[in-house]
């Protein structure tokens, strides 16, 4: 890294940590235990720019449909907000909402961390002399290095984590439909005819792209989900380990 500019460093956080779980400690605590113990362990220069990654239990997302009544970013940022709370009730209020990819008369995916978490993620790197200098939620980060690859037709964007899986229907020109659900739950192709039926779409058959974060489950269960359906499934390669996506940045 050069010595004119700071060094920086990539963690990715969540779904890992709460695979593990311990008696009497919370999905965040062993979050952020696990990030305190790879702080430690990789021993990083003070001024280090640190970019998280999240997944799993630590963020939550929701399609925020397009009112031509509430335009202004600042009236669709309070709909969003509001799209949580109607969703997982008052404890939404004490989140952090973000939307991707903002489009004049489109929908858009929204993501919503807690609040708390990205407080104690900041104060974790500050005590260490290491600056918090972003956070991204792992759906957006996995499609945003794959989007070359993608059709540019309807699709389905599917990220296998350990513990969950995300299904994102995505149409020419705004997502549509996201759901979450245990990874390995059912079969997916069978989810995916029920969920395209339900939505009521007049098209045929899209392709369904499949990122898969590292876990031995979830490799096997994505690989089974591509046997024997009439959805094209089409395997991306997984998220690259810190250290060689730090190098090639």
């Amino acid at each position: 890294m050069s010595r004119w500019s700071p060094d920086r460093a990539l963690f990715r956080l969540g779904d890992a940590a709460a695979a593990a779980p311990v008696d009497g400690v919370s999905a965040l605590d062993s979050l952020l235990a696990a990030f305190e113990a790879e702080l430690d362990a990789r021993e990083l220069r003070r001024g280090t720019r640190l970019e998280c990654v999240l997944g799993g239990d630590a963020v939550r997302y929701r399609i925020v449909p397009w009112s031509d009544d509430l335009s202004t970013p600042a009236q669709r940022q309070r709909l969003a907000e509001q799209v949580f709370v109607e969703a997982y009730g008052e404890v939404a209020r004490g989140w952090v909402v973000r939307q991707h990819a903002e489009r004049h008369g489109a929908a858009t995916l929204a993501c919503a961390i807690d609040a708390a978490l990205l407080d104690r993620l900041s104060a974790l790197a500050l005590a260490r002399g290491l600056k918090l200098a972003s956070v991204q939620p792992s759906l957006m980060h996995d499609h945003n290095r794959s989007r070359f690859e993608l059709d540019a037709d309807w699709c389905w964007w599917v990220s296998v984590e350990p513990l969950w899986t995300t299904v994102l229907l995505m149409s020419p020109t705004e997502p549509q439909h996201v759901r979450r659900l245990p990874t390995g739950d059912g079969d997916l192709a069978r989810l995916l005819d029920r969920e395209w039926f339900a939505l009521g779409i007049d098209a045929p058959r899209c392709p369904v792209y499949v990122v898969r974060t590292q876990g031995g489950m979830a490799e096997t269960r994505a690989y089974a989900w591509r046997a024997n359906s009439h959805w094209t499934f089409v395997p991306l390669p997984g998220p690259v380990d810190a250290e060689s996506e730090e190098l090639a940045a």
